[in-house]
């Protein structure tokens, strides 16, 4: 699975994805309108979990790491909510209950890094899944361009205010792309506000991309009849009006949406 310690410290995760808040309001709303009992997959510390929960909406929560677990229910008590979250691995867990809507957000299904990994998640899945119950997961469709530009080369990703100070977050992509895994590492600085380094963090971790013709093979092994790739995000054209379905391109966020018949 993923790689390096830190990548499972819960303040750290929160505080490198404290920006990344596009994706929240589709997951409430794909949560809202599953009607029946939905199960997070790889929920972790809460990013998406608590913000459908403080919107009302009951989902159940599974995650692999017990530490962003400790976290998330820390969360959850000081916000006065509830729900049901358990450690498991997303290959090989097994619950008591049968759900309308499983979700796999946030690229998580990526650190399955082979296709037996990817296929036992699959098979769980939907083995968890009501009849007429759907798989929703999200993952980045791998740009040539972008495995090109970004190999072997330290870029700064991004800078957050963090207290009086900042910090601020390199990446590096080593792609092995025959076995499409990268090994990111990631070094993370916090600054004070005279521009100070007060603290340093290395991590690493791997994924697995994964294209079109690839995915729809493996939902088709795993026992999937059905199923169809969309952009995560609607397009808007300048004047600010919705643009009508599009073909995904390299580099979308695909949300991947499979049902079981």
């Amino acid at each position: 699975m993923s790689g390096g310690s830190n990548y499972l410290d819960p303040d750290l995760y929160d505080i490198v994805y404290a920006d990344i808040v596009a994706d929240i309001e589709p997951h409430v709303a794909l949560v809202r309108g599953a009607r029946g009992r939905a199960l997070e997959v790889c929920c972790g510390s809460g990013r998406l979990l608590v913000p459908v929960l403080a919107a009302g909406f009951a989902c159940d929560g599974l995650d692999h790491s017990e530490t962003m677990l400790a976290s998330l229910r820390k969360k959850l008590a000081a916000k006065g909510l509830t729900a049901n979250v358990v450690h498991g691995d997303m290959r090989d867990f097994a619950l008591p209950h049968r759900y309308t809507l499983i979700a796999i957000p946030f690229n998580s299904f990526l650190h399955n890094l082979t296709q037996a990994d990817q296929l036992k998640t699959l098979r769980c899945v939907r083995h968890h899944l009501e009849v007429g119950g759907r798989l929703v997961m999200t993952v980045f469709h791998p740009s040539a361009a972008k495995l090109i530009e970004w190999d072997g080369v330290e870029k700064e990703l991004k800078q957050l205010p963090h207290g009086d100070g900042r910090v601020t977050i390199w990446d590096r992509a080593d792609d092995d792309r025959v076995e499409q895994v990268r090994r990111m590492t990631r070094r993370i600085e916090f600054s004070d506000a005279s521009g100070r380094v007060t603290r340093r963090e290395v991590l690493t971790f791997d994924l697995r991309y994964i294209y079109k013709p690839e995915m729809e093979l493996l939902l088709h092994v795993a026992g999937f009849s059905r199923w169809e790739a969309q952009p995560l995000f609607k397009e808007y054209s300048d004047a600010g009006s919705l643009v009508g379905e599009r073909p995904l391109r390299e580099g979308d966020n695909v949300q991947w949406t499979a049902w079981k018949d």
